[in-house]
């Protein structure tokens, strides 16, 4: 974690539990196959979605290290609002990297997944 989050935020982003909600998540909320979704992590954290078009370009939902703007864009899709919360200075931050997660090291990746193929309420225990 790069912010100060309450425990159970923390363990679920040490461990990763947090991608594997999100790809439960991405599958349900917009109806896109499991296999179409890709976990990428982002070490900075400034990243907080990405999708990439069938022409192969990727938008990016790029901002402080704050859940404040997602959520609210989520709140108010597909408006955007005007708030008073800290900018992100692209000159500031550097170098953005992105790597593939390690399913051995972080299993509750691999349980989101299962998760996912037997359905029903193993979702909901996850």
């Amino acid at each position: 974690p790069t912010w100060k989050m309450g425990k159970k935020v923390t363990i679920d982003s040490a461990t990763l539990m947090n991608k594997g909600l999100e790809v439960i998540e991405a599958k349900w909320f917009f109806n896109i196959p499991v296999s179409k979704i890709e976990i990428v992590i982002h070490p900075q954290s400034y990243v907080h979605s990405m999708v990439q078009f069938i022409d192969g370009t990727i938008l990016a939902q790029i901002s402080e290290h704050d859940m404040k703007i997602p959520i609210q864009y989520a709140l108010f899709y597909p408006n955007r609002a005007i708030n008073n919360f800290s900018r992100l200075e692209l000159t500031k931050i550097g170098q953005l990297t992105f790597k593939k997660p390690n399913f051995n090291k972080f299993p509750c990746i691999k349980l989101a997944y299962q998760a996912i193929e037997i359905g029903g309420i193993y979702l909901g225990y996850f």
